[in-house]
This record gives structure tokens, C-alpha cells and sequence, in this order.
């Protein structure tokens, strides 16, 4: 990110960021929208599209005769096409690029938790949608961290520390960690039909995608957990933990919500 409202978002638009969180949530996400009925010609909304794999996927949904409207504070990774549109929008301050009524599905992933207007800009991708649109949203949720295999008792302690101080870290920066946990009944309060949500959270071993995620949220936060009690050895195993084969963890917990709009 080059901006100096980029800078204050939590973590920056990285391949060590994004990719692992691809692997991790697309076979999720793109399940939920192949569910949704998304046909030829159709319009789609992909916000915080980061490395755009999703955006790409509602492309080849749509196909040629459709569109697909990608929106990102930094869009370095996403490249417009025929059928792809890209938007940079610092969502803080400014609209969605839509028209109301004018989007088939909505999918947001990861982002509305982290912003401080996350209400209006719910209401504004719901008032974007077409009657019968579908939207998709995903966030992950606050949960207990548990290790079930670490090389020493010790070890263990420290992975559980540390999670929960991104986490803490995350909470006090504005994120709101159980986002994923309301959105139902914001959506349902909104109208919406078809409301329904599926939780996911699984073991990660070292090396893997997840916990690769883990060491770089620990790495983008190494101040901001220096600040926290938290010393830089402490911080250097953790990473050296999340990359050893024998440790396992139980992941974060993503929470993912579809739902329609009434025709």
C-alpha cells in the first residue's frame, strides 16, 4: 500500500498475507457462490478483492456477457479486463463504485470487520443487489486457541500467548472480532431471506497455510506486540514454531454467511 490511509489498515496487501488466506477460505467462499446460482450475463460486487482469486472466479461464473466489479484500498494484485472492472477505494471515506439494484451477488471477505463504518457499508452493498441477489460474507471470529502437538509444554504456551495477542491487538485497533457472530441477524433485520451461516475452524500444522498466516499476522504486528509485554525471542520462536512440521494448532474460526434479497 502506498497511501497514508493504507498504511493505518491493520495488515498490507502481501503475498504472504493473501496467498495463504486464498488457500485457506477460496475453497469456502467459492463453494458458497457456486451454491448461489450465479448465471451468464450477471453483474458481481467482489469487495476488499486483495489478490483477486475470487474476483476471477465470479469472471468465469459470469462469463463474457457479464461484469464483475472488484474494490480494494490497494489493488497492486488485480488487473482489469473485458469482463473485470477494477476500483481503488478507500472504503473508510468513500462509497461503493455501484449503482442501486444493480449487482446479482455481493461477496465480502475479511474486510467488514475491520472497518470503523462497517454498518453503512453493509447497508450499501445490500441496497446494491438486485431483488433476489445473494450475498456471500466471511470473517473470522474470535475463538479459543488450542495446541494439540508442540515440541515442549512450553512451546505450546507461547503459540497460545501469541494468537491471542493478535487477536488482542486486532480488538484494540477496531476490529471487531465477532462481526461474523451478528452479521445473521443483521442481515435477517435487514430483510434478507435465506439466511444461513456455516463455521469453520480446523487443526494447522507447521509449514501449512494457516499457520503461515500466523507468523506473518505476528511479524505485520511485531511492534504493536513488543508493546504488549511480549519480548523478541518470544516472537522469533513463535515464528520458528509456526514453520516446524510437528506443531499443530487449532486455527482461526471463519464464519460464513449467504444470504437473498427479497424479489
Amino acid at each position: 500500500m502506498t497511501t497514508t490511509a493504507a498504511k493505518r489498515y491493520q495488515f498490507r496487501n502481501t503475498p504472504t498475507q493473501l496467498h495463504p488466506l486464498q488457500e485457506m477460505l477460496d475453497p469456502i467462499t467459492v463453494d458458497n457462490l457456486n451454491r448461489g446460482g450465479i448465471t451468464r450475463g450477471q453483474h458481481a460486487l467482489d469487495v476488499g478483492a486483495g489478490a483477486g482469486s475470487i474476483a476471477r472466479h465470479l469472471c468465469n461464473l459470469v462469463g463474457p456477457t457479464g461484469k464483475v466489479i472488484a474494490v480494494d484500498l490497494d489493488t497492486t494484485f488485480l488487473a482489469p479486463t473485458a469482463v473485470l472492472d477494477v476500483y481503488q477505494r478507500d472504503l473508510r471515506t468513500e462509497p461503493l463504485p455501484v449503482e442501486p439494484g444493480s449487482i446479482d451477488v455481493v461477496n465480502a471477505r475479511c474486510v467488514l470487520e475491520h472497518l470503523p463504518n462497517r454498518h453503512l457499508l453493509l447497508e450499501q452493498m445490500i441496497t446494491a443487489l438486485r431483488p433476489g441477489g445473494r450475498i456471500v460474507l466471511g470473517e473470522i471470529v474470535y475463538a479459543r486457541t488450542t495446541v494439540p502437538h508442540a515440541p515442549t509444554g512450553g512451546d505450546a504456551e507461547l503459540i497460545v500467548r501469541v494468537v491471542h495477542g493478535i487477536l488482542d491487538v486486532l480488538a484494540d485497533r477496531g476490529v471487531d472480532l465477532h462481526w461474523g457472530e451478528k452479521t445473521p441477524t443483521l442481515l435477517l433485520n435487514a430483510g434478507l431471506e435465506q439466511v444461513h451461516t456455516r463455521w469453520l475452524a480446523q487443526t494447522w500444522t507447521g509449514g501449512s497455510p494457516g499457520c503461515r498466516l500466523y507468523a506473518d499476522n505476528a511479524r505485520q504486528l511485531r511492534e504493536q506486540l513488543l508493546k504488549a509485554d511480549f519480548v523478541a525471542r518470544d516472537l522469533d520462536r513463535f515464528a520458528e514454531l509456526m514453520a516446524d512440521p510437528t506443531v499443530v494448532v487449532r486455527g482461526y474460526e471463519f464464519a460464513c454467511t449467504t444470504a437473498r434479497k427479497l424479489r
